[in-house]
């Protein structure tokens, strides 16, 4: 479901920009996650790889430095306006609820094409955090929109994750140091255009897979799509409270707004009242357990959560939608001036 396009350049893969983080300049990079199968390991080439060695890194533009301050709490200008304090920040999410330990999540989500401009963003994605909100711990995988990155309305394979709590605006695809990538093709690296999308009023979905996931036996946290892409991972020394497991495992859409604009669609842009055909999906939620099994989530632990008012954006959470996407909901939304007022 992702494409090839031009915007990456072949990198060492013991010199991409991951390995400039300080707390990683000892790091030994894990070309294989240990819990998958070998047969997993020999995968078939595709077009648009980059040789033996070497990994896809999106070209960077003058304006996008990667970071590799140890703390990213400098007031760097790329970063300063995701800022929960400005602008207009959303969450819609379902969330599990237990006193338990993840070890990560998976689902299929759906992908519809949006229009959004510089200063918005809007992303659908499984999230694994742990700690306190001062601390916490956060990774952000999925699918969305990141004009400020890639300065166009495409749909790309994107993340986000942070080490220093909830007020810290995070660290992007590969615009900061830390994530370690593996992956030889291009059209399963971050950043990747996702093609082709579903169109809202039919029946038929197009999902990418998405599992974020911790290997047991090294403690970093591995990124798989569609079950055999393994992209790459977050190091373990990157965390504090991530580096044993999650205490939380959320599944949902997030959207920001400079100040000046309003509040960007998110999923489909239409809200799940509007039903299966029109609003976007989250399917066949599960989490991971020390066995590293996927398990379906528990309805009765599992809790919504929306910021916005309900004609902005909304979820709808289903504890059988049929075979194919069993603990699903819907979920999105038009956005707009409403958002906010």
């Amino acid at each position: 479901m992702c494409q090839v396009d031009d915007n990456f350049d072949c990198v060492d893969i013991y010199k991409q920009p991951a390995l400039q983080h300080p707390l990683l300049k000892n790091h030994k990079i894990q070309l294989y996650p240990t819990f998958v199968k070998n047969s997993m390991r020999r995968r078939p080439s595709y077009d648009g790889e980059c040789p033996a060695g070497k990994v896809p890194i999106y070209k960077r533009t003058k304006r996008h430095q990667i970071v590799t301050d140890s703390s990213s709490k400098l007031p760097i200008e790329d970063f300063r306006h995701y800022a929960r304090s400005t602008g207009h920040y959303h969450t819609v999410s379902l969330d599990t609820t237990q006193n338990n330990i993840f070890y990560g999540g998976y689902a299929e989500i759906t992908a519809y094409n949006l229009s959004l401009v510089q200063g918005q963003y809007s992303i659908s994605s499984i999230w694994v955090e742990s700690g306190p909100p001062n601390e916490l711990n956060s990774i952000h995988a999925g699918i969305g929109f990141r004009p400020d990155i890639y300065g166009d309305s495409q749909l790309r394979l994107t993340t986000l994750w942070t080490a220093f709590g909830s007020g810290n605006p995070g660290c992007s695809d590969n615009i900061c140091a830390g994530f370690v990538q593996v992956t030889q093709d291009k059209s399963y690296v971050l950043g990747a255009v996702i093609s082709p999308a579903s169109r809202v009023g039919a029946s038929d979905k197009y999902a990418l897979e998405v599992k974020i996931q911790r290997d047991q036996s090294t403690g970093n946290w591995w990124l798989i799509i569609n079950e055999k892409i393994q992209v790459g991972y977050w190091p373990k020394e990157l965390f504090t409270h991530l580096s044993t497991g999650a205490s939380k495992v959320r599944f949902g859409g997030e959207t920001h707004a400079s100040p000046n604009l309003w509040s960007p669609p998110m999923g489909s842009g239409r809200l799940p009242t509007d039903g299966y055909q029109y609003s976007s999906l989250f399917g066949r939620l599960q989490h991971i357990d020390s066995d590293s099994d996927r398990i379906d989530v528990i309805p009765e632990y599992m809790k919504s959560y929306n910021d916005a008012k309900k004609d902005c954006y909304d979820l709808k959470f289903y504890e059988h939608l049929g075979d194919l996407y069993r603990r699903a909901f819907l979920y999105g939304g038009p956005g707009g001036s409403q958002c906010d007022n």
